[in-house]
């Protein structure tokens, strides 16, 4: 493992993406940062790609020259404190509670090279149609109108335009049968969600495979996590895994991401191929519509 690479902690990276929205939305570009900071001309990239750390002067110089609102200064400042005490050293894994638990999630999604997830359930909220979205939400009891609905229902429709975008990044789906069969709504709700899949297949950048129920493996498809790629580099890879109410990021130590990685494996080797998968998906959608 490379220094450098060894150096990213996943705050870090983090502090770097902050860093770039609020330069765009104060529209300017890295190399007018850097030289407000008299800095190198790549030295905002390297900052933003999370390739290097930056110090608590040029930070507070950076977030006066982006008009940071208090929030942002507030939470920009902690993801910096959390990666300098974390950089160099092995790390224990994130907790985030509360509000702020899925907005790496969103972050790492957006500047990954690659995001593999597994989906044990219920699936993927990127992967979901509208009506399966708002008829999930309806069954917890909620106001399948009501405004918690639709922003859950806007937030994937924001992420799915990462599957279909111009440069989109690589997307894998292990999924269990479990997850394609559990009704969720209507049946035609679900006959429209396994096609919706069905079709997301057939794109280059989109792989999809399903574990059936004869496998003999179940203990390995038991668990739903997702694993972040930024670049070739697998030592900088992020496995998230959700839980109630908050969400762990383990980004480090190398022998935890890499445990997740031959997890991963195992259900490649024992989930049907993307042909097959497809097959399998359309022939389900079949049934619930009754064709």
């Amino acid at each position: 493992m490379s220094s450098t690479s060894s150096s990213i902690t996943m705050q870090q990276r983090q502090l770097g993406n902050e860093l770039r929205k609020l330069r765009e939305a104060a529209q300017l570009t890295q190399e007018q940062a850097s030289e407000h900071l008299g800095k190198a001309h790549n030295k905002v990239t390297r900052v933003e790609s999370g390739k290097v750390g930056i110090s608590e002067p040029d930070l507070e110089s950076l977030l006066k020259l982006y008009k940071a609102t208090p929030k942002d200064k507030l939470w920009c400042r902690e993801l910096a404190k959390g990666a300098r005490r974390r950089r160099g050293r092995p790390s224990e894994p994130m907790l985030y509670r509360g509000p702020k638990w899925f907005r790496p999630f969103r972050d790492f999604e957006q500047s990954a090279t690659e995001v593999m997830m597994v989906g044990s359930e219920i699936l993927p909220g990127i992967l979901q149609t509208e009506d399966y979205t708002r008829s999930m939400f309806a069954g917890r009891g909620s106001d399948p109108n009501g405004k918690d609905v639709e922003d859950h229902v806007r937030i994937r429709k924001e992420r799915q335009e990462l599957l279909t975008r111009e440069g989109a990044g690589q997307f894998s789906f292990v999924l269990s049968e479990s997850a394609l069969r559990r009704q969720i709504g209507y049946s035609t709700t679900m006959a429209d969600q396994l096609d919706y899949l069905a079709e997301l297949a057939l794109r280059s950048n989109i792989n999809i495979q399903v574990v059936p129920f004869n496998t003999l493996s179940y203990e390995d498809i038991a668990y739903a996590f997702v694993i972040f790629r930024f670049d070739e580099d697998t030592s900088t890879d992020i496995v998230y895994i959700e839980m109630y109410d908050n969400a762990i990021y383990i980004d480090r130590p190398a022998d935890a991401v890499g445990r997740y990685h031959e997890l991963l494996s195992r259900l490649y080797g024992i989930a049907l191929g993307p042909v097959e998968s497809r097959n399998f998906i359309r022939e389900l959608a079949s049934q619930f519509a009754g064709r």
